[in-house]
C-alpha cells in the first residue's frame, strides 16, 4: 500500500510540474483519434463510456458483457479513469444462466510525451482492479491486481506527398504487466503475472478530407474511421505460462461532435483463442463538449474548455 501511494504521490507532483498549454482529449497535432474498443486509449480526457458491450462464444460459455466508464481530467495531462462492466454467461453445459458485475477498476494516466508536430504522444498508466468488488457468481478474483501500462499513438501524417493516401494512417498501442497484489485466490492461474500488449491500426477520412485531398466525402460518410486492433494476453507463470490469447478486431468507429459510436469483430487467431466469431460495440460520450464550463474544470488546470471548437 506504501508503495502505491508513493507511485501516486510521483504522478501527482509530475501534475504539477506540467506546462499549463492546454491539450484536447483525442487531439494531437491536426489529428483527432476516436476512442478505441480494444487497445487502451493513451489520452487523459473528459469522457465516458455510455456503453461498452461485447458478445463472444468461449469454450466453456456464451459471455454478454456490458461496460461502462468514465474519466476525469485533474490537469490538462494527467487523468482519473474509473470503469466496471456487469456479465451475463450461459455456460455450454446447459448449466443455469448466471450473471453478476466484474471488479471495479481504477487507473490514472500521464501524458508523458507530446510532438504535436510529428502527432507521437506517449503515455504512462497505472491500473488498479480492485479485488472483491465483482460477484462471486461469475468467478471474479478476491485478490486485486496492478497493471503499469505504456500506450502511444503515432500518426503517418509526415510522410512525404508522393505517398499522401497513407498520411491519415495512425497506429497505437500499448503494453502493460498485470501483477497479483494481496492474494487470496487457491487457483494459480488466477495468481499468474500477465503480460498484455496491443495494437491498433486506423484509417482517418476526416484527416484525408481535410489535410490530404477532398475527396468528396459528405457527412457522415466524412468522420468514419476504419480500424483494426490486435490483441493479446500471455501468462508468464503458472500452469498456462507462455500460452498466448490472441484476436483481430476488425471494425468502423464513427465520431461525431459529442459521440463516438463503433463496432469490431472479434476474430480468434489461436486455438488458445476459442473458435467462434464475437462481436463488440462503444457508445462513447465526449463530456468536454457536451458540459466544457463545468466538466472540464480542473484543481491544476482551471478550465480547459471544449476539444472541437
Amino acid at each position: 500500500m506504501r508503495r502505491s501511494i508513493s507511485i501516486f504521490s510521483a504522478l501527482v507532483c509530475l501534475v504539477l510540474m506540467s506546462p499549463a498549454n492546454l491539450f484536447a482529449h483525442g487531439v494531437i497535432g491536426k489529428r483527432f483519434v476516436p476512442e478505441s474498443m480494444t487497445v487502451t486509449d493513451p489520452f487523459p480526457s473528459d469522457e465516458a463510456d455510455l456503453l461498452a458491450f461485447s458478445h463472444q462464444k468461449t469454450a466453456d460459455a456464451l459471455v454478454n458483457s456490458y461496460g461502462f466508464g468514465i474519466s476525469k481530467r485533474l490537469s490538462p495531462n494527467f487523468s482519473v479513469d474509473l470503469d466496471g462492466a456487469y456479465d451475463r454467461i450461459r455456460p455450454n453445459d446447459d448449466a443455469a444462466r448466471i450473471g453478476g458485475f466484474e471488479n471495479i477498476g481504477l487507473s490514472v494516466k500521464y501524458a508523458a510525451l507530446r510532438l504535436p508536430e510529428h502527432e507521437l504522444l506517449v503515455t504512462t498508466a497505472l491500473g488498479w482492479e480492485i479485488g472483491g468488488t465483482g460477484s462471486r457468481e461469475i468467478g471474479r478474483e478476491a485478490h486485486s491486481a496492478v497493471t503499469p501500462q505504456l500506450l502511444f499513438v503515432y500518426g503517418l501524417g509526415d510522410l512525404p506527398d508522393g505517398v499522401r493516401y497513407l498520411q491519415p494512417f495512425a497506429i497505437a498501442g500499448q503494453v502493460g504487466l498485470s501483477a497479483p497484489v494481496g492474494n487470496r485466490s487457491a487457483d494459480a492461474a488466477d495468481i499468474a503475472n500477465t503480460l498484455r500488449y496491443g495494437l491498433v491500426v486506423e484509417y482517418s477520412f476526416l484527416y484525408l478530407q481535410s489535410f490530404v485531398k477532398d475527396v468528396g466525402l459528405g457527412w457522415p460518410f466524412n468522420r468514419i474511421f476504419p480500424v483494426t486492433e490486435f490483441s493479446f494476453e500471455q501468462p508468464l507463470n503458472g500452469p498456462n505460462a507462455g500460452q498466448v490469447t490472441a484476436t483481430a478486431n476488425p471494425g468502423l468507429i464513427w465520431a461525431g461532435r459529442y459521440y463516438e459510436l463503433g463496432l469490431e469483430a472479434i476474430l480468434p487467431l489461436n486455438e488458445r483463442s476459442g473458435s467462434h466469431t464475437g462481436v463488440r460495440g462503444l457508445v462513447h460520450l465526449f463530456l468536454d463538449d457536451m458540459f466544457p464550463r463545468s466538466y472540464t474544470w480542473t484543481p491544476f488546470g482551471g478550465v480547459l474548455g471544449p476539444t472541437q471548437k
